[in-house]
Parts: structure tokens; C-alpha cells; sequence
């Protein structure tokens, strides 16, 4: 069905899809009618796919690189399927200016990490895999605080934002820093991480789609910044997270809470 809504819009046209009598679509915290936003001027998806499939929960979602003229696009798409037709479509749409970090080149190959099933006897429940993801978000939430209490790692983990790795690699003329030693040193500090939810958990992968809303008090912060974070969870800890993200006005709503 990912595949399908992909397919139709590249050629502008959603009357293929299924769609269900209650049906709610958004792009980027904006709910608009189907056909209309990035439906007008989308090209081909390309062959990079991260995908998180919830058959259970009958919830899918993918990372993928869309063409937009001689541009490229990130977008994140998420569906609910309710008796084999959508009821929901959210999708982030991100274009070059539309947060400080931009590197869709960097998405032409899946990490092998999020290629490789968890084997059936090591796989984590969906509560496992929901505590791991919320663990991250509560660090970021109450790093630098008597609240804090670290996120579960696992060695080697890296993160990538829109492209762009933010783990383990010189940033701002600082040494490379683990996601630990980040938010052990608080350098997101101020940070709300509000309007949580975690739509799609994929047990078989080990992967699980947060969205969230980071949010802050400080009178410099001038956006509110709209993420979806793909975490790859195996024995309870994070390996790896990739993000596609953006900047929005400072009150803005994800359409969904």
C-alpha cells in the first residue's frame, strides 16, 4: 500500500487509493484534502526505502527520496489501513531550506542495520521496543536535570538527521561525541519533547516510528521543529536512528494531537 500511494503520487492522481469514508490526510501538521500539497508537484520516489510495517496494528510507514522537478525531497509517509483501505495519511515533506540540515544523498543506501530481521527467539515486544523509543525522548526531555536518566544504546549507535550524521563526527568545531555523551552533557538542554506518539512498531525489524514535537521556553527559539525518528532496537538498546524532520511556526500543531 506504501508502495501504491507512492506510485500515485507521481503521477498526480489519487483516485486509485482506497480510501476509507472516514479518512484524514496531513503534510507537515497541515491537514489538507487529498490530491492537494506535494500531490501537485511530486516526481518518482527513488529506490531508497526504510520501511516500518505494523501488520497487527494495521499501520505502515516509510523513509524514502522523492524527485520535485530538478529538485529532490525527503518525505516521511505513514498510513493507517482499517479493513483494507486507508483511513489516515501523515506525511513530512522536506525540501532544501527547510531546516538547517539537508543531505539527501546520504539516503541512497539503506544501512544494512535495518535490512536485517530480528531473529523470531531475540525480538523484543512492542512494549520493549516502545519503552526504548520513549527512553530517548524522555533523555532529550529532562537532560541537565535532577529528572534525567540516560537513553538505552547500544555501541556504535549513530544518528542521522535529515541526512545528516549528528553522532560520532566533528560538529561546530567540536570533537565527535557519542549520542550518550551528548545528553549526558546536556547539549540539548531546554528542549521540550512534546506531542508524542508512536504510530507504527514493526516486532519483526525491530524498528518503531516516533513523532514528536520539540518545543522549547527560550525567547531565541523562534520554530517549533516537527520529527520523525525511525529507531532500530534490538536486545532493548538503540542502534541506529534516522530522522526526517523540519522547522514550522513556533505555535504549530502536528494535526494529530
Amino acid at each position: 500500500m506504501l508502495d501504491q500511494y507512492l506510485t500515485a503520487l507521481a503521477q498526480h492522481d489519487p483516485s486509485p487509493l482506497p480510501v476509507a469514508t472516514s479518512f484524514k490526510f496531513t503534510e507537515n501538521g497541515v491537514q489538507l484534502r487529498l490530491g492537494e500539497g506535494f500531490w501537485k508537484t511530486a516526481g518518482a520516489a527513488q529506490s531508497y526505502r526504510l520501511y516500518v510495517l505494523d501488520p497487527q496494528d494495521g499501520a505502515a510507514a516509510v523513509q524514502t527520496i522523492v524527485k520535485e522537478n530538478d529538485h529532490v525531497a525527503l518525505m516521511m509517509l505513514r498510513l493507517k489501513l482499517a479493513a483494507g483501505k486507508i483511513s489516515e495519511v501523515e506525511t513530512f515533506v522536506v525540501r532544501a531550506g527547510d531546516q538547517q540540515f539537508f543531505k539527501p544523498a546520504v539516503f541512497d543506501t539503506l544501512p544494512p542495520i535495518y535490512s536485517q530481521p530480528v531473529p523470531a527467539a531475540e525480538r523484543n515486544t512492542r512494549q520493549q521496543l516502545l519503552a526504548a523509543a520513549s527512553a530517548y525522548f524522555t533523555a532529550i526531555h529532562t537532560e541537565g536535570t535532577a529528572q534525567y536518566r540516560p537513553a538505552p544504546f547500544g555501541e556504535g549507535m549513530n544518528r542521522h538527521e535529515n541526512g545528516v550524521q549528528t553522532t560520532n563526527v566533528p560538529m561546530n568545531g567540536h570533537n565527535p561525541t557519542t549520542a550518550a555523551q551528548q545528553l549526558d552533557a546536556a547539549v540539548f538542554k531546554g528542549i521540550k519533547v512534546m506531542d508524542r506518539r508512536y504510530p507504527v512498531v514493526d516486532i519483526e525489524d525491530g524498528t518503531v516510528l516516533g513523532i514528536v514535537t520539540f518545543r522549547g521556553d527560550s525567547p531565541a527559539r523562534k520554530t517549533t521543529l516537527l520529527l520523525s525518528e525511525i529507531f532500530k532496537v534490538t536486545d532493548g538498546k538503540i542502534r541506529q536512528i534516522r530522522a526526517v524532520m523540519l522547522d514550522r511556526p513556533l505555535n504549530a500543531q502536528t494535526g494529530w494531537n
